[in-house]
């Protein structure tokens, strides 16, 4: 789950990192009224969830009332990355020195948390990165152990700040690991923390992801949570109780299992079809269940097929196949159904939908190839 960057930064602030003063403002009057307040001398920040803002002309800089009004309509007439803009920051201009990139993430390779930082932030950090690798440090943090002393040691030293710099800056590390850590994020990210003319280092912008597990533990994230902003297939997913992703292809996976959605999505794939979205029924699904499932998948417009894969262990393949069958009445014509059960109840399973004129599979190759050859106009 993203929030926007006004959010990330109230969470900096709570936790003593220093920002820059701004406001929320939701109209071009509010945007003018807001800015008046920092004599219009002010940056202009679409909040969206999408990155590459800056260089979609997400970002504008004003020094006067006019500059302002015609920025914030600018603003508010835009799409950036097929997100529209509802919302803009209305922040006071800071007099730069340098800006730096720091930020924590998950490494699930390595089962580490990970602190990147490097003295070239801003807009091209990720070019930085790709062209100039040893401009960027990353440090392995083992999760149990925290971060420590000795973490920190490679920061100071490999980009050679003087003492001052290095005693602000050493504290913001460690304080938004806290931040990393105590709100469950997969990714926080300050880009620009900047070192200011006057000495101060601030927060300029601000990205939190947070895990979508931790949600039941997250009451105050869940309140800057915009469903808006969700893709509106895996915001129904959610609300029906499953995990729905939305992908580009035209074929629905419904599986019992994350891991054996990923293999049929790659048996997809191999095969030269691509998946539309994936549903995870989880273990354990009734009837009842299999149908709601369906129901969901059939509101994503870009569907030909449902493959279902199942492996029963207690997920049982006669229930699944139930389910299957009470959700025919509902499915168009023009939707094929492509089923492969293995495990718990095979072969009652098959029965089951033999009897209402579908057959299933044991092999999951025999099931993709199947519906790949139905989408590409075979019976």
């Amino acid at each position: 789950m993203k929030i926007y960057e006004y959010q990330a930064k109230e969470i900096f602030s709570d936790n003593n990192i220093e920002i820059p003063s701004g406001q929320l403002a939701l109209s071009v009057q509010e945007a003018v009224e807001k800015a008046e307040v920092l004599d219009y001398k002010v940056a202009l920040k679409a909040q969206v969830h999408v990155g590459g803002r800056g260089k979609a002309g997400g970002i504008k800089f004003a020094s006067e009332k006019k500059e302002v009004e015609k920025f914030a309509k600018e603003l508010f007439s835009k799409e950036i990355k097929g997100e529209e803009v509802n919302r803009i920051l209305i922040e006071e201009l800071m007099d730069i020195d340098e800006e730096l990139y720091l930020g924590f993430t998950m490494n699930r390779s390595k089962k580490t948390d990970t602190l990147i930082f490097s003295r070239s932030g801003g807009m091209e950090i990720e070019k930085v990165a790709e062209t100039n690798p040893e401009e960027v440090v990353k440090i392995d943090i083992e999760p149990v152990l925290g971060l420590q002393n000795f973490h920190l040691t490679p920061v100071a030293k490999m980009f050679n700040f003087d003492k001052k710099i290095t005693d602000k800056l050493l504290p913001i590390v460690r304080k938004l690991y806290k931040v990393y850590k105590n709100n469950d994020c997969l990714l926080v990210e300050i880009n620009p923390l900047a070192i200011l003319s006057n000495g101060k280092i601030k927060a300029l912008d601000g990205k939190l992801e947070m895990d979508d597990n931790a949600r039941y533990r997250q009451p105050k994230l869940m309140t800057m949570w915009d469903e808006g902003k969700e893709d509106e297939l895996e915001l129904l997913g959610r609300q029906a109780g499953f995990v729905v992703i939305k992908l580009s292809g035209d074929v629905s996976i419904i599986s019992n299992g994350a891991g054996l959605a990923i293999s049929t999505l790659d048996s997809l794939e191999e095969n030269g079809s691509k998946a539309a979205n994936i549903l995870d029924l989880s273990g354990g699904a009734t009837a009842e269940r299999v149908k709601k499932a369906v129901k969901v998948v059939l509101q994503d417009a870009d569907v030909k097929s449902i493959l279902f894969n199942i492996f029963g262990g207690i997920t049982r393949c006669d229930e699944i196949a139930r389910g299957v069958s009470g959700s025919l009445s509902e499915v168009p014509d023009n939707i094929s159904i492509v089923c492969r059960l293995q495990g718990t109840n095979r072969e009652k399973g098959i029965e089951i939908l033999k009897d209402v004129g579908l057959e299933a599979a044991t092999n999951l190759d025999e099931v993709v190839k199947k519906v790949v050859s139905t989408n590409q106009g075979g019976e």
